[in-house]
């Protein structure tokens, strides 16, 4: 499966291509989705099967507008419609009710009576949503529990094989900024709760809509959310989290000022400087290069776990989780 640049014309024929049951992968704000239409049962069992995904996990439906959210949910509480005021489009997903009268596939929401919805931040993505004029659903390009897609040539290198050319296509619109999936808030139950902590960070939405996160992992049989699983974001190396200095045969992945004496072994940082927003888009591309290199064991230097950085903690400890 080759990719194919964003153009205007790339972004048309994938339009038709998924408008005719096809898969498209393409950039979002956060991380590179696989979309399909979200009405489409047969599209979405693709999916699954091409990511490996388990079919208890719910996927994202990605929309182009407000318009398009309202035809499929109900009772949107008003807090949440403050959030979709200041927040949408961005890395934010909501879970909401579902309406029993629109046609969002019951395999893309796990057969539950919510839905998990967002419009993305991304001109490619919004063009392509205009485009169809329908919403898709848009996991993250990848195998499922692996680290996520930044790049295109990521999508390719593990899904390419599993694609078809005559149907489906990869849109390469360069990396992705955020690099961390969305943040995902449940309206549905008395009080809003982070599900999964993500590109928009909790001290900025509780500025907003007082909300609650517990930091835990879980390993439901029936999650409402992506991203819950306990292990997930994985890379093929191990990961020792917290480090402060590299073992033998292990790689540093550091953040901030290195360890004096770490020039003697092999390394990589995710933001000299200590920017968390650059550690962030840094996390996945810098975890796939090292397992590029087959890198058997990863010592990862503490990461603030503040602001962005809750995220990037969620996304380690699950990476690390056996």
């Amino acid at each position: 499966m080759k990719t194919s640049k964003a153009t205007e014309k790339n972004i048309n024929i994938a339009a038709k291509l998924l408008l005719k049951g096809g898969i498209v992968a393409f950039p979002t704000e956060t991380v590179y989705g696989l979309g399909a239409l979200a009405s489409d049962n047969k599209s979405i069992e693709r999916v699954y099967a091409v990511k490996g995904r388990p079919k208890n996990n719910p996927l994202i439906v990605h929309a182009y507008d407000i318009n398009q959210i309202l035809a499929i949910t109900k009772n949107i509480p008003i807090n949440a419609h403050i959030l979709i005021k200041k927040y949408w489009p961005g890395p934010l997903t909501l879970i909401l009710p579902y309406k029993t009268s629109s046609n969002i596939s019951p395999i893309a929401r796990a057969n539950l009576k919510t839905v998990a919805v967002r419009i993305p931040n991304h001109p490619i993505a919004l063009k392509l949503l205009k485009t169809v004029n329908a919403p898709l659903i848009a996991p993250s390009a990848n195998i499922s529990q692996h680290l996520s897609p930044t790049k295109a040539s990521h999508v390719k290198k593990d899904l390419g094989e599993n694609l078809l050319n005559e149907n489906d296509m990869i849109l390469d619109g360069g990396k992705t900024s955020i690099g961390l999936e969305s943040t995902v808030i449940d309206f549905t139950c008395n009080k809003p709760v982070i599900l999964r902590p993500g590109g928009l960070n909790i001290n900025t939405i509780n500025k907003d809509v007082k909300v609650s996160y517990i930091d835990k992992k879980s390993n439901n049989t029936q999650p409402i959310s992506p991203g819950l699983f306990k292990k997930h974001y994985a890379p093929n190396a191990s990961l020792r989290l917290n480090a402060k200095f590299p073992m033998v045969g292990e790689v540093w992945l550091g953040f901030g000022k290195d360890p004096k004496n770490i020039e003697y072994f092999k390394k990589m940082n995710l933001s000299l400087t200590g920017d968390l927003n650059e550690a962030a888009t840094n996390l996945f591309s810098m975890l796939r290069l090292l397992d590029k290199k087959n890198i058997k064991n990863i010592a990862i230097k503490s990461i603030p776990n503040k602001e962005i950085g809750v995220a990037i903690n969620d996304r380690l400890n699950r990476g690390a989780s056996n």
